[in-house]
């Protein structure tokens, strides 16, 4: 499994886990302003300390986004690319964990979408520049006790969603952030287990230092941006299925993961439903 050395100290606490309350929600978005502030003002009266939503056939008027890309200097090992902007087009598929930076209401989206001159891209969505052109409905889970909260990472050098315990108590429901160099699958298994159950769904997105899939195909880029199509915890359980860009954004793959060989590159943020 490939590894990489981040420029900061490693932090001994490799999961961050809370357990706590949740419940499936169901958001309209409104169309014409910032999606991220139109995240904000639908969470607003959902009373939820943060969220997973996902949108799907959702139709844009601006989207802005962004795709892995090399490290300008040795401070971090991977950077983000120049903006790329795309109109009048669809999104395919976006998930974005939302929780607060500041105080304030804040969301890490990966997604699929294109428009009339790119049919398909795969990235990093830049939220508060990207406007709906029709209300959508977002679903997803809301959770309430754990809260994904962004810091800064000392060991990555990013601002990150770390995870915050609010009082939480363990109703069925959990957020996870993952630090870099674990394998995705195996240490999903370890916090289903730390956490002392039998089985879970898993929604989330992160980075990953390339990608090694079940079917032999191979995604060679040390810096990639990831979005969970499928995943469950559990007994006979498949690997995670995944769709993921890299580097030159080209090549959009997507597949079930080889278990022990695909780590972490930055982070992983999840949120976790127990099924038994």
């Amino acid at each position: 499994m490939r590894t990489i050395k981040h420029p900061g100290p490693i932090i001994v606490e490799r999961q961050q886990v809370v357990a706590g309350e949740g419940r499936p929600i169901s958001v309209t978005l409104a169309a014409r302003i910032p999606l991220e502030t139109a995240v904000a003002e639908a969470l607003k009266d959902q009373e939820v300390d943060s969220a997973w939503l996902t949108l799907s056939g959702a139709p844009f008027e601006s989207l802005n986004y962004v795709i892995p890309d090399h490290a300008p200097d040795d401070q971090h090992v991977a950077w983000y690319s120049k903006t790329h902007s795309l109109e009048n087009g669809l999104i395919t598929r976006l998930g974005m964990i939302v929780g607060q930076h500041e105080g304030q209401s804040f969301l890490h989206g990966h997604g699929l979408w294109g428009d009339a001159a790119i049919e398909d891209a795969f990235g990093h969505i830049l939220a508060p520049t990207s406007v709906l052109s029709e209300p959508v409905v977002a679903k997803g889970i809301g959770l309430i006790g754990a809260q994904f909260d962004r810091q800064p990472d000392p060991e990555t050098n990013f601002d990150l969603f770390s995870v915050k315990d609010l009082d939480a108590r363990d109703q069925g429901y959990a957020a996870l952030r993952l630090a870099p160099n674990q394998d995705v699958t195996i240490a999903l298994e370890t916090a289903v287990h730390n956490l002392g159950w039998g089985s879970a769904e898993v929604v989330g997105l992160g980075s990953l230092i390339g990608a090694v899939f079940e079917d032999g195909s191979v995604l060679d880029s040390h810096a990639t941006e990831f979005l969970i199509t499928d995943a469950r915890v559990g007994p006979d359980a498949p690997t995670p299925e995944i769709v993921i860009v890299g580097i030159d954004g080209s090549k959009i793959m997507s597949g079930r993961l080889v278990r022990g060989e695909n780590a972490i590159l930055v982070t992983a943020e999840l949120v976790l439903r127990r099924t038994s």
